[in-house]
């Protein structure tokens, strides 16, 4: 390759310079030179010359787009003004001539071609190749733009014993298996027991969904996670006229008894952990029923159910305004749940605080802390005070909690919650076992920090994700898909989940040691510093009239709005990276593409028409003495405060539907029977209870 003189040098980068600012109005950002350069030994990423924000103007700022957080790749656009950092951290403009920056671009790159290499003499960050291109290396790319976590808590460069001084390790830490159970809540951790590998899975039918659970119970699935779609939750029948759109959609139209016995056909009962992660009261009720009524159908002691639901009145009302019940009912029957679990089937954790789904609406992590502690703390004072029932008598408390993409944040956000909660449990509740103070914490990796640009990349995200949990010490896990920003996952996704943590665990040898990060410096300075703050929402949704009281009036719900208009702002301005979104964005491949195209597709017009069809046989063919019978008792239940559960249970059995289930409670308090207010009461129940 032939020397090249200054001016020829000046020439190029002026082309070069040009053609890179077209690029970057396509791109969104500093065009980075295309994959012929992927075998640069030593490079970090290369820019094209002209436009590097390394030795051109060193202290560049990341441009990037401005607008919502996942956009289209046609709505990508470029920031429209570069700014450069001066010395004192100020914003100025940058004023290099271009003839200054091509020179620094000289002395400061370390370029080579790879086709030619240097030519005697020549400069470094000079080579020009065949086709006349150069590059130069850019090591400060993707350089750390963050000094706070993703919950906003500010860190230093490093942590040291200084900033652990206050801890007491007795009191604060102790060793696993022991109050305040920090360091996790059995001595030996996973040596003894594995956490539960689960995920939902619920398909269009029911047979689909059975066809899946079998299959993935052989691939190692521990726990099996049910969930209905979104008009049953809202606690509405298939044919009822708000039903068509979503029906069948997210999971099975399971609103009577014989949907659940399709669905867990040839599967066991007893023994098994079941989880029910639906968003209204009505869904807990009824699916608990169903379970304990198959149970008692085939002969089986309801008191081998095992298993969990959120049955979070909070979270059905601050993120999805369920309609089926007014609060006052969501209030009466977690209660009626609690204390019909706590009596009939003692390995049924009926009460499950859920902070997923709070923190994938907005909730950072110390907000989803304080809210899960509320709640729980809400919950279990009405229980003591109202049903005489003590936590010593419940047992073990079960968290639903989020894995965020933030690693250290998310493994201290267990450890904190564990503790915190041991000492609430035994100071303001009264528990007196260890078991009752104890906390297991079921796990749901985070579905919005998956991005329908580059799936692959999702894959990373939910294995550092799960491992985080692990860990943390969490005892549940419920990973995410890598597809699932797209569609409901696909058989091969699902697989993937179930695969990752069979590596974290057998390859990885990561469960060999209970809380191997415990003594972190670090990690028990932000373990403190998040109960701190999580401590202090608490005092001040306590100033605010307590959980309830904070629920009816909004202030949950402003919480999560305030603090997620946050997040998106730092979106927009590129001060929080999201790779393949508003940085590092790159074409996407055929893998990425396949990934796309096994998106779950939604149901046809024929089996929606067919389940509508189903659920009409069901009514039609159910016996309607037993069916009236069991009606009536609902009514009189809810109406004299007794527990309804049992009616429920009985209700099941004589084909009663979730919408049926979900009016008659209405009507015991005084409210029109549809929870939407779009259909009458049917006939027949309005013949047998309208005077009532």
């Amino acid at each position: 390759m032939p020397d090249v003189d200054g001016g020829a040098t000046l020439e190029a980068g002026r082309r070069n310079l040009r053609a890179s600012k077209r690029l970057a109005r396509l791109r969104g950002r500093n065009i980075r030179v295309q994959r012929r350069f992927h075998n640069f030994r030593e490079q970090d990423t290369i820019y094209a010359a002209g436009l590097s924000p390394g030795p051109l103007c060193p202290s560049l700022e990341p441009i990037g787009l401005r607008g919502p957080m996942q956009p289209g790749k046609k709505e990508t656009q470029l920031a429209a003004k570069t700014k450069r950092t001066s010395g004192d951290g100020k914003g100025v403009a940058c004023s290099s001539s271009l003839e200054e920056q091509l020179r620094s671009a000289g002395k400061a790159a370390e370029s080579t071609c790879t086709t030619c290499g240097p030519s005697a003499g020549q400069a470094p960050g000079a080579a020009q190749c065949g086709e006349g291109r150069g590059v130069a290396f850019n090591r400060s790319l993707g350089e750390i733009i963050r000094d706070a976590t993703q919950s906003f808590i500010p860190l230093k460069g490093f942590y040291s014993p200084a900033d652990t001084a206050d801890l007491d390790y007795e009191r604060d830490l102790s060793d696993p298996g022991c109050y305040p159970f920090t360091r996790g809540i059995y001595p030996r951790m996973y040596r003894d027991r594995l956490w539960l590998k689960t995920f939902i899975v619920s398909y269009s039918t029911p047979e689909d969904t059975n066809k899946a659970f079998k299959e993935y119970v052989a691939s190692g699935q521990t726990g099996l996670r049910l969930l209905c779609d979104l008009p049953t939750q809202s606690g509405i029948d298939p044919d009822h006229p708000a039903s068509w759109n979503s029906m069948m959609c997210g999971g099975i139209s399971s609103c009577a008894l014989e949907t659940y016995e399709r669905m867990l056909d040839g599967l066991p009962l007893a023994n098994v952990d079941y989880e029910l992660a639906h968003m209204g009261m009505s869904s807990f009720l009824c699916f608990y029923a169903y379970l304990a009524a198959m149970m008692e159908n085939r002969g089986i002691p309801i008191s081998t159910l095992r298993g969990s639901a959120i049955n979070d009145p909070f979270r059905s009302k601050i993120v999805y305004a369920c309609p089926d019940f007014p609060t006052e009912i969501d209030r009466r029957i977690t209660l009626d749940l609690i204390e019909f679990a706590v009596r009939n089937t003692p390995k049924w954790k009926a009460y499950a605080p859920n902070g997923v789904d709070p923190q994938q609406s907005g909730m950072v992590a110390p907000q989803e802390m304080a809210e899960v502690l509320g709640v729980a703390t809400a919950v279990y004072s009405d229980l003591i005070n109202d049903r005489k029932i003590s936590l010593d008598e419940v047992g073990p408390t079960v968290f639903s909690m989020d894995a965020e993409s933030d690693f250290f944040e998310t493994l201290c956000k267990f450890r904190a919650t564990r503790r915190m909660w041991a000492r609430i449990a035994k100071e303001k509740l009264g528990a007196t076992t260890a078991r009752a103070q104890s906390l297991r914490i079921g796990i749901r990796t985070s579905g919005l920090s998956l991005q329908t640009q580059k799936p692959l990349n999702n894959a990373a995200r939910v294995t550092l994700q799960i491992l985080s949990c692990v860990l943390g010490g969490v005892n549940s896990l419920d990973a995410s898909s890598i597809d699932e920003a797209i569609g409901l996952p696909s058989r091969e996704a699902r697989l993937f989940n179930l695969d990752a943590q069979h590596i974290i665990t057998h390859e990885a040898n990561v469960p060999l040691v209970a809380d191997p990060l415990g003594g972190s410096y670090y990690v028990e300075w932000l373990t403190s510093k998040l109960e701190d703050e999580a401590n202090a929402i608490l005092r001040e949704i306590d100033a605010n009239g307590g959980m309830w009281r904070c629920l009816e009036s909004g202030f949950l719900r402003q919480m999560i709005d305030s603090s997620r208009m946050r997040v998106q702002a730092e979106i927009n301005e590129n001060k929080r990276l999201i790779v393949g979104v508003n940085a590092f964005q790159g074409e996407e491949g055929p893998i990425n593409k396949a990934i796309e195209n096994c998106a779950y597709k939604v149901p046809s017009k024929q089996m929606r028409l067919q389940t509508i069809a189903d659920i009409r046989r069901v009514r039609a063919t159910r016996d309607p003495e037993k069916t009236n019978a069991a009606l009536i008792e609902l009514y009189n239940a809810t109406k004299e405060g007794r527990n309804v559960v049992r009616a429920t249970i009985e209700a099941s059995k004589a084909g009663v539907t979730v919408g049926e289930t979900v009016g008659v409670i209405r009507m015991a308090y005084g409210y029109g029977y549809d929870p939407l207010n779009q259909i009458p009461t049917p006939d027949f129940i309005d013949s047998l209870l309208g005077g009532k």
